[in-house]
């Protein structure tokens, strides 16, 4: 089971020091090399977005299952979702 460890600042509290955000989700260990690219790219300051996506379905037994999603991306320029923090990396 992999674990992942983000630190990260938020963008509008420096302030406040590093946090850390922990997941064993298989999906967002799949996505750290396509992360770490990104932060690579960016030369001072990455601004980025952490989430936590809703993901529902019904299995073929009839077993509904729902779960939260960690999904991290860097220089989004969208409209913030309601639920989602802001990053400073």
């Amino acid at each position: 089971m992999p674990e992942v460890r983000i630190g990260f600042r938020l963008a509008d509290l420096p302030e406040l020091g590093v946090f850390s955000f922990v997941s064993t989700s298989w999906e967002l260990a799949a996505e750290l090399p396509a992360l770490a690219a990104a932060l690579e790219v960016a030369v001072v300051l990455a601004l980025g977005v952490l989430r936590c996506e809703l993901v529902e379905f019904i299995t073929r037994s009839g077993l509904a299952v729902s779960y939260r999603r960690p999904v991290v991306e860097v220089d989004r320029t969208q409209v913030l979702a309601q639920d989602a923090v802001r990053l400073a990396a």
